[in-house]
């Protein structure tokens, strides 16, 4: 699968992804320009899951429309009730949704928020800021955590720990290696 892992700051969003998929016993090292994690729009979307969904959401899916001051509870009802019946209405058109359900993760940072997305698309925002997912996600989320219980929470040491949890991910899940790629959303 692969590991795609976020940390939320105060005005800005960092995110990391590895380069290797599997699929079908064959395995690829994605370039970067062609990667798990992308802008739609005001989006950043990392995938974790099937190359199909990285394709849709990559090159057919059209996001709905956000403003820059929409946010908190707003932002939540936006996610639930234009956001996701989009994402699920691109999965259904292109045949890769089956009975309600999808084969991938989904972590979509807007507007300096990140919602982790599920196969049954329901989302989830956790009060850490802290997120991974993918097949290597319980390690990145386990370094993450143990790293930032020692330093501060910048921008700077949120790309350098996104990276190091990352790098560790791919030590331990064979579906995860580098390079590793990161990227950051500001916002504010």
């Amino acid at each position: 699968m692969t590991t795609v892992a976020a940390i939320q700051g105060e005005n800005w969003v960092v995110v990391g992804y590895d380069s290797r998929v599997t699929e079908e016993q064959k395995i690829y090292t994605l370039p970067k320009e062609n990667g798990k994690l992308f802008k739609n729009g005001n989006y950043l979307l990392g995938v974790a899951g099937d190359m199909r969904a990285v394709n849709l959401l990559s090159y057919v899916f059209k996001p709905p429309a956000v403003t820059a001051t929409t946010y908190g509870a707003k932002l939540d009802k936006f996610i639930s009730t234009s956001f996701i019946p989009e994402l699920k209405k691109c999965f259904e058109d292109a045949s890769y949704s089956k009975e309600g359900d999808q084969d991938s993760q989904v972590i979509v940072v807007v507007n300096g928020t990140v919602f982790e997305i599920g196969n049954d698309y329901s989302w989830a925002r956790d009060e850490t800021g802290v997120y991974a997912i993918g097949s290597g996600g319980d390690y990145a989320m386990g370094a993450i955590i143990a790293s930032l219980e020692t330093r501060k929470r910048t921008l700077a040491t949120a790309k350098t720990i996104v990276r190091q949890a990352i790098t560790i991910a791919s030590r331990l899940d064979p579906s995860t290696s580098p390079p590793i790629y990161v990227q950051v959303q500001h916002f504010g």
